[in-house]
């Protein structure tokens, strides 16, 4: 390594609470670079000394808790000798420079802390030296260093990264306050503006906006009132020509009927003058259809002849109409069976439900037909044993009769 590196302390933690309000130009938040010298030489001995263990002990609490030492991460006895061997060989300096720079992702969100040497050239060709180092060191270091050792370097190196952490926290401080008194000079300034003022600004604006209230009404209203004039001098003029209309028709009835009375009579004239006059009325009426029927059927001709100059443009676009249509065409086919489909669906579900109610029914009616059964049996059982006992008793009796008949013929016989 060389003598004059410079170390690399990484935060990529939030700032405060204090920092967060940071207004730079009034452009929102934005990255600013502020370089800050180390003045206090127990600064930057603790710097120096928590530089080459932060790399190494950085990881979180949380992923780590399962080690013995929690907060670091499993560390061989290589790793271990490699450390130390880097720990003794690394130089304190007092006179090194640190750059803070604020990076947002985003205008939104709260800056972040980055603390870089200036030199990022440096930094990542001693990170490389340190891999190489701890390539070659690792051969000669593996079953040399016992366990007290390899514990008591783990505790070194605990230390270190405090120190680490201390220095980190001291400098974010520092950070912090900054940036607060540099936003507390910005709400300074936006307060040195005295209440009469704003006060006598506001009135003046409010002013401002009744003032173009008051034109805008009055514009409005002005013209409201030319539409209206311009309306009335429209209609004058109408019933002015019709008027005039009507008195150059009726004087050039005059004039016909007084040049055909002297041929025709006065009242012939006038009557052919009125049959005249209504036949060019009536062919002025169909002259005028066809010329609206002609002007419609210009503009029909000229959208078609518009239509097919598009269609030999681009021959894909009639294409590509044919396919739009072909594809209504199958989007309302595919809706007429997909209205079928759940109309099936419904008279299937509809179906479905009556036929457990059928299954139901029947089920039940067969365990009231099974119930009954056994009741029949049981009382066919019991008339059949009651008739049993019945006819046992007969047939005890018709012995009993019997008995008594032949003990009466023998006495009979006997007193014969």
């Amino acid at each position: 390594m060389d003598g004059g590196t410079e170390n690399e302390v990484k935060n990529d933690g939030m700032l405060p609470a204090d920092a967060s309000n940071e207004e730079v130009n009034g452009n929102g938040k934005e990255g600013v670079p502020a370089e800050m010298a180390a003045s206090d030489p127990e600064e930057n001995s603790g710097s120096t000394k928590g530089a080459p263990v932060e790399e190494e002990a950085s990881s979180e609490p949380e992923e780590n808790s399962g080690n013995q030492f929690p907060g670091v991460d499993y560390i061989t006895s290589e790793d271990l000798a490699v450390k130390k061997h880097e720990v003794k060989e690394q130089p304190i300096s007092h006179e090194e420079s640190v750059v803070f720079e604020i990076d947002s992702i985003d205008d939104n969100g709260p800056p972040t802390l980055h603390l870089k040497t200036p030199d990022g050239q440096n930094t990542s060709q001693e990170e490389d030296e340190a891999e190489e180092d701890k390539s070659t060191a690792a051969p000669a270091a593996e079953g040399h260093i016992s366990h007290e050792e390899s514990t008591q370097l783990l505790q070194e190196l605990l230390q270190y990264r405090d120190e680490a952490l201390q220095q980190r926290s001291l400098l974010q401080m520092k950070l912090a306050e900054f940036f607060h008194k540099k936003a507390g000079d910005n709400a300074q300034l936006d307060r040195d503006i005295p209440v009469s003022e704003q006060r006598q600004q506001y009135e003046k604006d409010i002013s401002i906006l009744t003032d173009l209230k008051q034109q805008l009404a009055a514009d409005s209203e002005t013209a409201q009132q030319q539409a209206e004039e311009l309306r009335l001098k429209s209609q004058e003029k109408l019933n002015k020509v019709e008027n005039e209309w009507r008195a150059f028709a009726a004087l050039k009835q005059d004039v016909a009927v007084a040049a055909l009375s002297g041929c025709l009579g006065k009242q012939a004239g006038q009557a052919k003058v009125e049959a005249t006059g209504k036949l060019l009325q009536h062919e002025l009426t169909k002259l005028r259809l066809k010329h609206i029927k002609l002007r419609i059927k210009i503009h029909r001709l000229e959208a078609e002849l518009h239509e097919e100059e598009e269609h030999a443009r681009n021959p894909l676009h009639l294409q590509f109409e044919q396919l739009q249509a072909e594809r209504l065409e199958l989007k309302k086919h595919t809706e007429k069976q997909n209205e079928e489909c759940s109309k099936m669906q419904k008279k299937i579900i509809s179906s479905l439900e009556l036929l457990s109610n059928v299954k139901e029914k029947l089920f039940w009616s067969q365990m009231e037909v099974q119930a009954q059964r056994e009741q029949l049996d049981k009382v066919t059982v019991d008339a059949s044993n009651h008739l049993e006992e019945q006819l046992e008793d007969l047939k005890g009796r018709q012995a009993g009769t019997v008995f008594s008949n032949g003990r009466r013929k023998k006495k009979l016989e006997t007193t014969s």
